[in-house]
């Protein structure tokens, strides 16, 4: 009997999501999943949506036009039921981060270091060096962060925000901005099948994941780990020590910022690319 279509409209996230939908036997014999990236602007051709029977999105307000969820959710079949899901975003681990138009996760603190003259190796030594002020109220940011994500969550069928406002001190809940790490997809998947009536994510399933975006974890300040009385938020998993999986490389805070700085000094804004295609060490 053919499956029938599970129209996946979301951002990268899907991405993570998707593996664990198909691994799920219950899910995997009544559905057939096509992922659309939705910040693309791919347009949804009348024929893809009139087959669709299960549409999976995130929300898109009135300035995505015909691809807004209220334009799209008027063109579906009646047949076809529809489940929003969470877009996630923390910026509790990165205060400096910023969106910076042509360039990969852009940092204010490296990107003043830079502007100040400081050669990439002078300037990693400062960013590993400097103490919590330097990143600016960095739990207050933390705490907007959480309260926005409990915002958009409201009235959302799925809630993701309890869990990281518990959990976000003791355990990395984000492997950037806006890759929620294992924990959160696995609640994510499992919310989804069981709103489906699908009897939740097995354990098998939720043991043998394999997260496709943990190739790339973008390093925390090392101040972050330090004590609270020191301005710190004490995470015990930030620290000049810690090494991050950076593609083919194992990179401290220091070692990441000082190839940011080398990547940028060089004029160039894909970041990702730049690491990337850096030689494995030996």
């Amino acid at each position: 009997m053919p499956r029938a279509l599970c129209l996946l409209h979301a951002n990268c996230q899907g991405e993570a999501l998707r593996p664990l939908l198909e691994a799920t036997p219950a899910f995997a014999r009544r559905f057939r999943v096509l992922h659309v990236l939705n910040y693309t602007r791919a347009a949804l051709p009348e024929d893809l949506l009139d087959g669709c029977a299960l549409y999976l999105h995130q929300e898109l307000g009135a300035k995505w036009g015909e691809l807004s969820s209220a334009e799209i959710l008027q063109r579906l079949p009646p047949s076809c039921q529809a489940l929003r899901l969470p877009n996630l975003f923390f910026q509790g681990y990165w205060p400096t981060w910023t969106r910076l138009p042509g360039v990969d996760f852009a940092d204010t603190l490296l990107e003043g270091l830079l502007q100040r003259g400081l050669s990439p190796l002078e300037a990693s030594l400062v960013y590993e060096r400097s103490r919590p002020s330097f990143f600016g109220a960095t739990a207050d940011i933390a705490e907007a962060s959480l309260r926005r994500e409990e915002a958009k969550e409201r009235n959302a069928p799925i809630r993701c925000a309890p869990l990281l406002r518990e959990h976000w001190r003791t355990e990395q809940l984000f492997i950037t901005v806006n890759h929620p790490a294992r924990r959160l997809v696995l609640h994510v998947a499992d919310s989804v099948l069981r709103l489906l009536g699908l009897g939740g994510l097995p354990d098998s399933v939720a043991r043998d994941y394999a997260h496709p975006q943990e190739d790339f974890w973008l390093p925390l300040p090392p101040a972050l780990g330090l004590p609270e009385s020191e301005g710190g938020l004490a995470l015990p998993f930030a620290g000049r020590q810690r090494r991050y999986r950076v593609f083919a490389r194992q990179m401290t805070a220091a070692d990441y910022a000082r190839c940011y700085l080398s990547c940028r000094a060089a004029g160039e804004g894909n970041l990702l690319a730049f690491l990337a295609h850096l030689p494995p060490e030996a």
